[in-house]
Protein backbone atom coordinates (compact mmCIF):
# COMPACT_ATOMS: atom_id res chain seq x y z
CA UNK A 1 0.00 0.00 0.00
CA UNK A 2 3.17 2.36 0.51
CA UNK A 3 4.61 1.79 -2.74
CA UNK A 4 1.17 2.33 -4.18
CA UNK A 5 0.53 5.50 -2.57
CA UNK A 6 4.12 7.03 -3.34
CA UNK A 7 3.64 6.06 -6.86
CA UNK A 8 0.76 8.46 -6.66
CA UNK A 9 2.52 11.21 -4.93
CA UNK A 10 4.74 11.10 -8.21
CA UNK A 11 1.57 10.92 -10.90
CA UNK A 12 0.31 13.69 -8.84
CA UNK A 13 3.24 15.87 -9.18
CA UNK A 14 3.77 15.06 -13.21
CA UNK A 15 -0.24 15.72 -13.84
CA UNK A 16 0.41 18.98 -12.18
CA UNK A 17 3.12 19.68 -14.24
CA UNK A 18 1.01 18.98 -17.14
CA UNK A 19 -1.75 20.92 -16.23
CA UNK A 20 0.69 24.33 -15.50
CA UNK A 21 1.91 23.62 -19.02
CA UNK A 22 -1.64 23.80 -20.33
CA UNK A 23 -2.28 26.75 -18.50
CA UNK A 24 0.86 28.55 -19.99
CA UNK A 25 -0.17 27.20 -23.77
CA UNK A 26 -3.71 28.69 -23.40
CA UNK A 27 -2.39 31.77 -21.46
CA UNK A 28 0.61 32.43 -24.80
CA UNK A 29 3.20 31.69 -22.02
CA UNK A 30 6.21 29.58 -22.15
CA UNK A 31 5.21 26.49 -23.37
CA UNK A 32 6.06 23.56 -20.65
CA UNK A 33 8.22 25.13 -18.91
CA UNK A 34 8.83 24.74 -14.97
CA UNK A 35 10.67 26.67 -12.35
CA UNK A 36 13.64 25.62 -10.06
CA UNK A 37 10.71 25.21 -7.13
CA UNK A 38 8.38 22.83 -9.46
CA UNK A 39 11.55 21.07 -10.27
CA UNK A 40 12.36 20.06 -6.89
CA UNK A 41 8.80 19.16 -6.43
CA UNK A 42 9.22 16.59 -8.95
CA UNK A 43 12.63 15.56 -8.28
CA UNK A 44 11.05 14.69 -4.22
CA UNK A 45 7.96 12.94 -5.43
CA UNK A 46 9.99 10.69 -7.91
CA UNK A 47 12.55 10.45 -5.18
CA UNK A 48 10.07 9.32 -2.63
CA UNK A 49 8.69 6.85 -5.24
CA UNK A 50 12.12 5.12 -5.81
CA UNK A 51 12.08 6.65 -9.20
CA UNK A 52 16.35 7.35 -8.51
CA UNK A 53 16.47 8.64 -12.22
CA UNK A 54 14.23 10.48 -12.44
CA UNK A 55 15.06 12.85 -9.11
CA UNK A 56 18.61 12.86 -10.23
CA UNK A 57 17.81 14.50 -13.14
CA UNK A 58 15.61 16.62 -11.94
CA UNK A 59 17.64 17.83 -9.14
CA UNK A 60 19.90 18.65 -11.72
CA UNK A 61 17.75 20.62 -13.96
CA UNK A 62 16.52 22.60 -10.81
CA UNK A 63 20.21 23.53 -10.04
CA UNK A 64 20.53 24.68 -13.92
CA UNK A 65 17.22 26.71 -13.45
CA UNK A 66 18.50 28.52 -10.26
CA UNK A 67 22.40 29.14 -10.68
CA UNK A 68 22.59 31.98 -7.76
CA UNK A 69 19.89 30.43 -5.16
CA UNK A 70 21.93 29.34 -2.59
CA UNK A 71 19.08 27.28 -0.86
CA UNK A 72 17.93 26.15 -4.38
CA UNK A 73 21.50 24.64 -4.61
CA UNK A 74 22.55 23.04 -1.54
CA UNK A 75 18.70 21.15 -2.06
CA UNK A 76 19.89 20.13 -5.36
CA UNK A 77 22.98 19.26 -4.05
CA UNK A 78 21.21 17.08 -1.26
CA UNK A 79 19.23 15.75 -3.66
CA UNK A 80 22.39 14.31 -5.99
CA UNK A 81 23.86 13.05 -2.81
CA UNK A 82 21.04 11.07 -1.75
CA UNK A 83 20.51 9.48 -4.98
CA UNK A 84 24.13 8.11 -5.27
CA UNK A 85 25.57 11.36 -7.45
CA UNK A 86 28.21 12.56 -4.92
CA UNK A 87 30.91 13.65 -6.96
CA UNK A 88 27.86 15.82 -9.04
CA UNK A 89 26.69 17.25 -5.86
CA UNK A 90 30.39 17.85 -4.71
CA UNK A 91 30.86 19.98 -8.27
CA UNK A 92 27.75 21.55 -7.66
CA UNK A 93 28.96 23.02 -4.47
CA UNK A 94 32.04 23.79 -5.79
CA UNK A 95 30.51 26.13 -8.80
CA UNK A 96 28.70 27.68 -6.03
CA UNK A 97 31.75 28.47 -3.60
CA UNK A 98 33.14 30.41 -6.55
CA UNK A 99 30.59 32.98 -5.81
CA UNK A 100 30.22 32.82 -2.16
CA UNK A 101 33.47 31.70 -1.38
CA UNK A 102 32.78 31.89 2.58
CA UNK A 103 29.09 31.13 2.39
CA UNK A 104 29.04 28.50 5.48
CA UNK A 105 25.60 26.77 4.62
CA UNK A 106 27.66 25.38 1.50
CA UNK A 107 30.92 24.99 2.81
CA UNK A 108 28.89 23.14 5.43
CA UNK A 109 26.66 21.12 2.86
CA UNK A 110 30.10 20.42 0.57
CA UNK A 111 31.93 19.18 3.77
CA UNK A 112 29.27 16.86 4.69
CA UNK A 113 29.33 15.41 1.43
CA UNK A 114 32.98 15.11 1.61
CA UNK A 115 32.87 12.85 4.37
CA UNK A 116 30.38 10.90 2.12
CA UNK A 117 32.68 10.82 -0.16
CA UNK A 118 35.51 9.47 1.31
CA UNK A 119 37.78 12.36 1.81
CA UNK A 120 37.85 13.03 5.36
CA UNK A 121 41.16 15.32 5.04
CA UNK A 122 39.27 17.47 2.47
CA UNK A 123 36.35 17.56 4.94
CA UNK A 124 38.58 18.65 7.71
CA UNK A 125 39.21 21.65 6.05
CA UNK A 126 35.93 22.71 4.96
CA UNK A 127 34.24 22.07 8.07
CA UNK A 128 36.84 24.09 10.13
CA UNK A 129 35.74 27.34 7.79
CA UNK A 130 32.47 26.82 8.94
CA UNK A 131 32.85 26.56 12.72
CA UNK A 132 35.32 29.90 12.44
CA UNK A 133 31.88 31.60 11.64
CA UNK A 134 29.58 29.36 14.00
CA UNK A 135 31.74 26.99 16.52
CA UNK A 136 28.29 25.86 17.52
CA UNK A 137 27.18 24.59 14.60
CA UNK A 138 25.93 20.73 15.75
CA UNK A 139 26.01 19.71 12.37
CA UNK A 140 29.48 21.00 11.08
CA UNK A 141 30.62 19.22 14.85
CA UNK A 142 29.38 16.02 14.18
CA UNK A 143 30.85 16.13 10.75
CA UNK A 144 34.36 17.32 11.03
CA UNK A 145 34.15 14.60 13.99
CA UNK A 146 33.14 11.68 11.80
CA UNK A 147 36.05 12.98 9.14
CA UNK A 148 38.29 12.92 12.42
CA UNK A 149 37.44 9.40 13.22
CA UNK A 150 38.17 8.32 9.88
CA UNK A 151 41.61 9.89 9.82
CA UNK A 152 42.02 7.85 13.56
CA UNK A 153 42.30 11.17 15.01
CA UNK A 154 39.56 9.99 17.76
CA UNK A 155 40.90 12.36 20.61
CA UNK A 156 39.75 15.80 18.40
CA UNK A 157 36.68 13.87 17.09
CA UNK A 158 35.63 12.93 21.07
CA UNK A 159 36.01 16.79 22.04
CA UNK A 160 34.23 17.84 19.07
CA UNK A 161 30.85 14.57 19.39
CA UNK A 162 31.25 16.36 23.37
CA UNK A 163 30.95 20.31 22.17
CA UNK A 164 28.12 19.02 20.10
CA UNK A 165 26.82 17.54 22.69
CA UNK A 166 26.60 20.24 25.04
CA UNK A 167 24.66 22.11 22.60
CA UNK A 168 22.05 19.17 22.15
CA UNK A 169 21.99 17.23 25.11
CA UNK A 170 21.13 13.47 24.79
CA UNK A 171 21.26 13.74 21.10
CA UNK A 172 21.22 9.74 20.15
CA UNK A 173 22.66 10.12 16.93
CA UNK A 174 25.45 12.19 18.19
CA UNK A 175 25.88 10.07 21.34
CA UNK A 176 26.40 6.60 19.25
CA UNK A 177 28.84 8.77 16.96
CA UNK A 178 31.10 9.24 20.52
CA UNK A 179 30.12 5.58 21.58
CA UNK A 180 31.61 4.66 18.17
CA UNK A 181 34.65 6.60 18.49
CA UNK A 182 35.85 5.70 22.34
CA UNK A 183 35.03 2.05 20.91
CA UNK A 184 37.71 2.76 18.18
CA UNK A 185 40.26 3.91 20.56
CA UNK A 186 40.06 1.47 22.53
CA UNK A 187 37.58 2.85 25.54
CA UNK A 188 34.77 -0.07 25.91
CA UNK A 189 33.86 1.02 29.35
CA UNK A 190 33.57 4.73 28.76
CA UNK A 191 31.45 3.96 25.42
CA UNK A 192 29.30 2.02 27.40
CA UNK A 193 28.47 4.93 29.79
CA UNK A 194 27.60 7.12 26.80
CA UNK A 195 25.16 4.72 25.45
CA UNK A 196 23.67 3.38 28.51
CA UNK A 197 21.37 6.48 29.38
CA UNK A 198 19.10 4.58 26.13
CA UNK A 199 19.45 1.52 27.22
CA UNK A 200 15.42 1.57 28.06
CA UNK A 201 14.11 3.79 25.42
CA UNK A 202 11.75 3.11 23.51
CA UNK A 203 12.47 2.75 19.74
CA UNK A 204 15.94 2.70 20.32
CA UNK A 205 17.26 2.48 17.02
CA UNK A 206 19.11 -0.87 15.99
CA UNK A 207 22.61 0.04 15.42
CA UNK A 208 22.49 1.45 18.80
CA UNK A 209 21.10 -1.28 20.43
CA UNK A 210 23.50 -3.44 18.34
CA UNK A 211 26.46 -1.50 20.01
CA UNK A 212 25.52 -1.34 23.37
CA UNK A 213 25.07 -5.35 23.40
CA UNK A 214 28.56 -5.89 21.99
CA UNK A 215 29.45 -2.82 24.75
CA UNK A 216 28.29 -4.88 27.06
CA UNK A 217 29.47 -8.02 26.05
CA UNK A 218 33.18 -6.56 25.73
CA UNK A 219 32.78 -5.25 29.97
CA UNK A 220 32.05 -8.94 30.38
CA UNK A 221 27.92 -8.53 30.74
CA UNK A 222 27.29 -11.34 28.98
CA UNK A 223 23.13 -11.48 30.27
CA UNK A 224 22.49 -8.40 29.29
CA UNK A 225 24.42 -8.41 25.99
CA UNK A 226 22.29 -11.25 24.88
CA UNK A 227 19.25 -9.76 25.85
CA UNK A 228 20.06 -7.04 23.30
CA UNK A 229 21.33 -8.85 20.55
CA UNK A 230 19.25 -11.28 20.52
CA UNK A 231 19.95 -13.70 17.22
CA UNK A 232 21.53 -10.02 15.35
CA UNK A 233 25.07 -11.61 16.10
CA UNK A 234 26.67 -15.42 16.69
CA UNK A 235 28.71 -16.21 19.34
CA UNK A 236 31.93 -16.72 17.18
CA UNK A 237 31.14 -12.83 15.44
CA UNK A 238 30.93 -11.46 18.99
CA UNK A 239 33.81 -12.95 20.56
CA UNK A 240 35.67 -11.65 17.69
CA UNK A 241 34.22 -8.20 18.02
CA UNK A 242 34.86 -7.81 21.75
CA UNK A 243 38.35 -8.91 21.39
CA UNK A 244 38.56 -6.51 18.53
CA UNK A 245 37.18 -3.75 20.96
CA UNK A 246 39.38 -5.18 24.10
CA UNK A 247 42.68 -4.59 21.88
CA UNK A 248 41.52 -1.17 20.60
CA UNK A 249 43.66 1.72 19.06
CA UNK A 250 43.99 5.06 20.08
CA UNK A 251 47.08 5.68 17.58
CA UNK A 252 46.35 8.82 16.06
CA UNK A 253 47.47 9.33 12.31
CA UNK A 254 49.66 12.46 11.58
CA UNK A 255 47.76 15.08 10.49
CA UNK A 256 47.13 16.12 7.24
Amino acid sequence: MERRGLKIALASAVAAWLLAGCAAQEGNGPQGSMSAEERLRLAAAAEASGDRDMAVSMYASAASEAPGNTPTQLRCAEGLARNGKIEDAAALLARRLKNAPHDPEVLETLGAIQVLAGQPAHAVQTLSQVLVAKPDDVKALANKAIALDVLRRHDEAQRLYRQALVVVPGDAAISNDLALSLMLSGKAEEARQVLSPFRDVEGLPERMRVNLGILDAADGHSDEARQLLGTHIGAADLATLTQAIGKGSGTEADQP
